[in-house]
């Protein structure tokens, strides 16, 4: 083979002869020659090499092909294609996914503005009411109906935290529900809480807690809060 692998081709019709032993028949991955193409050019369009393509089409020489001529890239071209149409859906998704995070959190800041919590009110404990209405806000976002605030609910909750506290970390039989649909988090605000439990952030189960709070059977909560450990339990 000849060093000088990007001459350009003979632009004439009149040496269009096939290829030595060549008979390749026209396909999708089928390239025909016109005037100003090289055949390192050919193969770096379609993601192949010039030797793959003297080899699959038996050209005598690289320097010599013609106008006219037809040569196959062995499916190469469409493998790239597809790998192009890959990337294409993948980042249609990722702006897919980006507009339905946008439009959660755009409905949520438009229920916590225009919706009244006063009838699911927690009384005079703040970071109950704010637990709650973080949680109504995520239930009303999604069609769900609000739950209201349970004094019972609330007592055995913060009967839970405390045992929690007294066990070094989640309450005893917490993975058994024995209290109740129960969730637990420790170390988190009031004001991110409800956030952490639907994002199943640093919790363990999942999605066990944001099933806990997208519950279309729950009508009451109850929350107890106890240092840094954070206990509801619905019905």
């Amino acid at each position: 083979m000849k060093n000088n692998l990007t001459k350009t081709i003979l632009a004439t019709l009149a040496g269009a002869t096939a290829f030595a032993g060549a008979g390749v028949s026209a396909s999708a991955n089928d390239v025909t020659v016109k005037a100003g193409d090289t055949l390192s050019q050919i193969a770096a369009d379609n993601n192949t090499t010039v030797e793959e393509l003297v080899s699959h089409n038996n050209i005598a020489d690289a320097d010599m092909i013609f106008i006219g001529d037809v040569i196959s890239t062995d499916g190469v071209a469409s493998a790239t294609a597809s790998a192009q149409e890959e990337v294409a859906a993948s980042s249609d998704e990722d702006v897919n996914t980006e507009a339905v995070t946008n439009n959660n959190t755009q409905a949520d800041a438009a229920v916590n503005e225009n919706v009244d919590y006063s009838a699911y009110s927690a009384g005079s404990n703040g970071e109950v009411q704010t637990i709650i209405n973080a949680m109504n806000a995520k239930r009303a976002a999604y069609g769900l109906a609000p739950v209201s605030y349970d004094a019972s609910l609330s007592a055995r909750a913060e009967g839970r935290a405390v045992n929690a506290i007294n066990n070094g970390g989640l309450p005893t039989g917490h993975f058994q529900q024995v209290a109740g649909p129960e969730v637990v988090a420790i170390d988190w605000s009031s004001s991110a809480v409800v956030d952490a439990w639907f994002n199943e952030t640093g919790m363990v189960a999942a999605p066990a807690h944001r099933n806990w709070l997208m519950n279309p059977s729950f009508t009451k909560v109850g929350f107890g809060i106890v240092g840094g450990t954070i206990v509801g339990i619905a019905g």
